[in-house]
């Protein structure tokens, strides 16, 4: 009876732990669309493009480490899936980018990228 019991103890616990899994996305899960004035098509897209998608980055045609930015199916894929996606424009990890520059994205930029996270990513 004892072996049942800590057999069927293991098993919820096994099961409890194994279900969890860590959330990439990095929006708040219950996130509500606040804001109709920072979306990808205002604000974030023509950032994205002069600063990531051109010149053979992220774009389509070459889609460096895998990761496009050149619309907005991608950009938000990319931003809930990729966990560098902001430290690489932040200078905070490695490698940093854009890698032509010897500068990060302006601040005010990169804030407005994550206002749009932030904000549900509205399109």
């Amino acid at each position: 009876m004892n072996k049942v019991v800590a057999l069927v103890s293991m098993a919820i616990v096994f099961v409890y732990f194994g279900s969890c899994t860590k959330d990439k996305t990095t929006a708040p899960p219950d996130c509500i669309q606040a804001d109709t004035l920072n979306t990808y098509t205002k604000s974030v897209k023509a950032i994205l493009d002069n600063q990531c998608a051109s010149g053979g980055c992220h774009d389509a045609a070459t889609a460096s480490s895998g990761v496009r930015l050149d619309d907005y199916a991608h950009a938000v894929s990319a931003a809930k899936t990729n966990t560098k996606v902001f430290c690489v424009m932040e200078f905070t990890c490695t490698p940093h980018m854009p890698q032509r520059f010897s500068t990060p994205i302006d601040t005010s930029e990169i804030n407005s990228i994550k206002r749009w996270r932030d904000n549900c990513y509205p399109q």
